[in-house]
């Protein structure tokens, strides 16, 4: 017995071993790509410029956030648009660990950036059910893939994707305090986080139904529980508590939405905004708009939910159909990096791609190869990736 237990542990702990070597691998290579990328962009540049190379667009104001803090009221000498739209726990913890560390906040920023991301993609493993191929190709996406500058620079999309991966393993294991906890995290990285504690209520209800075969007697089972009582409790006090914050600081509990006027976003019918941009057809040639490419990400984003829900997996699909439908609200801006950062959906896509061996092994080409062509034009400043 003792001889034919040994191979099992022996794949066991070989598998233990590729679940932290493969995301390992793919930050490197990852890293490789991006440098590869930057040189071929920027031939004239110094070298040691990459790094700050692919701060873009809102990673210049993280690294203010992390520096200074946030703005005042009235903003001094500065344009009308505040930086309290942006959600604080990611910007300020790297604030709080650039100080212990003797880097410029730009080096510390990806640091934590790649070291957050990393661990996403180890935490993200059950999530896959013993599916390596899967759970290769979440890696490499994460890491080496296409839209890795947004989760390896000064974005807040690392810690975002951390911790809703937490929140959804967590439910997975129906241990909904460490699901609310995780919730209160994400909840204070950006604003779509707080609806996790919807997925949270959702998932213990069906968790209800399974285990007593029927929806009778819910409410009770719910109030007999206190830690799912807390988890439902705790789970939003991240956003709240940087309202908390904002009406102390400003004198506006609301100023992460109000100052969305002053950086210009409409407010509108989100089907209206997928179908101009579908419609936004090129001026010359066929290549597709920015327009374009925004709203195909948002269809792709909605298509991929529709699967959840036919998968019964209806706490990921609301969550994914919450935090995608927000944002559209105010037009088409940083679709593709809401959807690239949705970890339902993201996770759902490994899983098909990986469904035959064949199909496997083009993404993950697919995957490597995009993940120097995308860059070029994230230097190229293309306003579709902002």
């Amino acid at each position: 017995m003792q001889h034919m237990l040994q191979p099992a542990s022996a794949t066991s702990r070989s598998r233990t071993a590729l679940i932290f070597v493969l995301p390992l691998m793919f930050l490197v290579i990852g890293l490789a790509l991006r440098f590869i990328a930057f040189r071929v962009a920027q031939p004239e540049a110094d070298p040691t410029g990459f790094i700050q190379s692919m701060c873009r667009w809102d990673c210049g104001w993280y690294v203010k956030m992390a520096q200074t803090g946030y703005d005042p009221f009235p903003i001094p000498s500065r344009i009308n648009a505040g930086n309290w739209a942006f959600f604080p726990f990611y910007p300020l913890l790297v604030g709080a660990i650039r100080l212990v560390l003797p880097f410029p906040t730009i080096v510390t920023a990806s640091i934590v950036s790649l070291l957050t991301t990393y661990a996403a993609a180890v935490v993200a493993w059950p999530l896959f059910e013993r599916n390596l191929r899967a759970f290769t190709l979440y890696a490499a996406y994460l890491l080496s893939g296409p839209f890795a500058f947004y989760f390896t620079s000064f974005f807040t999309e690392p810690m975002f994707v951390l911790t809703m991966t937490v929140v959804f393993v967590m439910l997975k294991r129906s241990n909904y305090l460490g699901a609310g906890l995780a919730t209160v995290l994400l909840s204070a990285t950006r604003i779509v986080g707080v609806f996790a504690t919807l997925s949270l209520i959702v998932q213990a209800a069906l968790d209800h139904r399974t285990s007593t075969g029927s929806w009778r007697g819910l409410i009770g089972a719910f109030l007999k529980r206190p830690n799912l009582l807390l988890a439902i409790f705790i789970a939003p006090l991240g956003l709240f508590a940087y309202m908390a914050f904002l009406n102390f600081y400003i004198g506006d509990g609301l100023a992460f939405q109000h100052t969305q006027r002053a950086w210009g976003r409409p407010f509108g019918n989100p089907i209206f905004f997928v179908w101009q941009g579908l419609t936004a057809w090129p001026n010359t040639g066929f290549w597709p708009t920015s327009s374009q490419w925004l709203a195909g990400a948002a269809v792709l984003g909605f298509v991929l939910t529709l699967v959840l829900a036919w998968r019964r997996q209806w706490a990921q699909a609301l969550f994914a159909f919450v935090s995608l439908t927000l944002p559209l609200f105010a037009g088409l801006a940083s679709v593709i990096r809401f959807t690239a950062a949705m970890v339902p959906i993201t996770v759902l896509a490994a899983q098909l791609l990986a469904s035959r061996r064949w199909l496997f092994a083009l993404s993950l080409l697919g995957i490597i190869a995009l993940g120097y062509v995308i860059p070029l034009a994230w230097l190229g400043n293309n306003v579709a990736l902002v």
